[in-house]
């Protein structure tokens, strides 16, 4: 059992809230219970699938799910659950891939995934040493030889390429022609818009050339039991921009689904928001943040619980002045409290403190570093005008938000807005830490007195 730091500045080092967990990582905390219970049946459900009925589960031939949340909700640790929760069960072999660590996440394209998922494929099948009919590799390199290593306008990378195809066969030579076209997606070479045109121009004949493989390993990967089809985990790519993942998203939706195959996608929570026509191209699963309060405001316990459990496997319960409990609060409650169910602000909150602590976590050192995040949100929603803290006061009280979709978006996107999920459905409340601002609290005065 994994023992919490009692020393300050070892528990500073396990703070770092831009990481995801592992399986194994200590300090892993089960959250559904949290989020409402049994959301990972509901998740596999959108999937296509009825784990009730397991070990006779039906897979769909194909299926393109966004799993959607907030930046900092558990996505990515819940993904990396996935990946192997679902291998154990034998039910996928699992391909999974962190945009965030082999491509550029600032110039992200579907032909830079596309590459970068095929290249995973290879190299997983080379590293189980599953070996696939070469048969079912031609029309890949193939589509190689005549679409790339003729092309004159990517010349350089077509000799070293053509170097490659005439020296090894088979998975080799793929990996090491995919490793090369991804390097260049994620460093930028000078061929990297000239290699996405070729792939765009004839990104169909890929598509079945790609097909083709990926149909050859699930029947391999079937007759040794690694699992009934393959299943594409897409993280990181809820990282994107406003703006790249809408074109990701809404405007290559087409390419993205045209590829035979079963994906979930890391996705925005914003982006549900944006266009009805992503609602309309994909299934999706909004991943819950982790509830601490009732709709009514009444504390949670199950949310409390998991939270405080978050924090006390960072840092030992005696670094806390007054560690408090549910019915009698205390300094690591108002940690919870701000974090508004967000293991990312709460893991951020105690980071903040840290800054101003000596040898424990005091509540001053707790406020001083909630008030130091309330001051990123001030910045960020000071130009955004009054309408912003308007919306946000109605949305705490329950009223009709209007024709505001724009900043709904906008407030989601910035943490400045959490959204929930009980028995009746979904609910939004502002960001604790928000409500701090004098800007929120104007808002409040302005309508007591109407």
């Amino acid at each position: 059992m994994k023992r919490s730091p009692k020393d300050i500045r070892e528990a500073a080092k396990q703070l770092d809230f831009k990481i995801p967990l592992e399986e194994g990582n200590p300090c892993y905390v089960d959250t559904e219970k949290g989020r409402g219970g049994v959301f990972y049946n509901q998740l596999y459900k959108k999937m296509g699938f009825d784990i009730s009925t397991f070990p006779n589960v039906s897979l769909p031939e194909r299926g393109h799910t966004l799993f959607c949340g907030h930046v900092g909700c558990g996505k990515s640790t819940v993904l990396r659950r996935l990946k192997i929760e679902l291998n154990k069960r034998g039910l996928f072999y699992v391909v999974f891939i962190d945009v965030l660590e082999v491509l550029d996440i600032n110039n992200l394209q579907y032909p830079d995934l596309l590459m970068a998922l095929a290249n995973n494929l290879l190299q997983q099948l080379k590293d189980d040493e599953i070996e696939v009919d070469s048969g079912s590799m031609k029309k890949l390199q193939s589509w190689f030889k005549e679409k790339i290593i003729t092309n004159e306008k990517v010349k350089s990378f077509a000799m070293e390429m053509k170097t490659v195809l005439n020296a090894v066969a088979g998975i080799s030579s793929l990996t090491k022609i995919f490793g090369k076209i991804v390097n260049s997606f994620k460093i930028g070479t000078t061929d990297k818009e000239e290699l996405r045109q070729v792939i765009v121009n004839h990104f169909s004949e890929f598509a079945d050339a790609f097909h083709e493989l990926i149909a050859a390993v699930e029947s391999e990967v079937g007759k040794k039991n690694l699992g009934l089809k393959i299943l594409f985990i897409v993280d990181g790519t809820d990282k994107m921009s406003k703006d790249d993942s809408r074109r990701f998203f809404i405007e290559d939706s087409n390419q993205l689904k045209s590829v035979k195959a079963n994906f979930l996608y890391g996705a925005p929570i914003h982006l549900f928001y944006s266009d009805v026509q992503v609602r309309q191209s994909f299934d999706h699963f909004m991943l819950p943040m982790i509830k601490i309060a009732d709709r009514d405001e009444a504390k949670n316990r199950d949310g409390y619980e998991i939270m405080r459990k978050i924090v006390l496997l960072r840092a030992d319960i005696s670094l806390f002045d007054n560690p408090g409990t549910f019915e009698i609060p205390g300094t690591i409650d108002k940690i919870i409290e701000y974090s508004g169910g967000s293991p990312r602000e709460l893991i951020r909150i105690l980071k903040n403190a840290y800054s101003y602590a000596t040898d424990k976590f005091t509540e001053e050192a707790v406020m001083k570093g909630i008030n130091s995040i309330a001051m990123d949100y001030e910045r960020m929603l000071l130009p955004k005008g009054p309408r912003y803290y308007e919306l946000l006061h109605n949305i705490d009280n329950g009223r009709g938000v209007g024709e505001h979709s724009d900043i709904i978006e906008d407030l989601l996107f910035n943490l400045a807005m959490f959204e929930y999920n009980d028995n009746v459905g979904l609910f939004w409340r502002a960001n604790p830490v928000v409500r701090l601002l004098e800007n929120y609290r104007t808002a409040l005065g302005s309508d007591k007195d109407k």
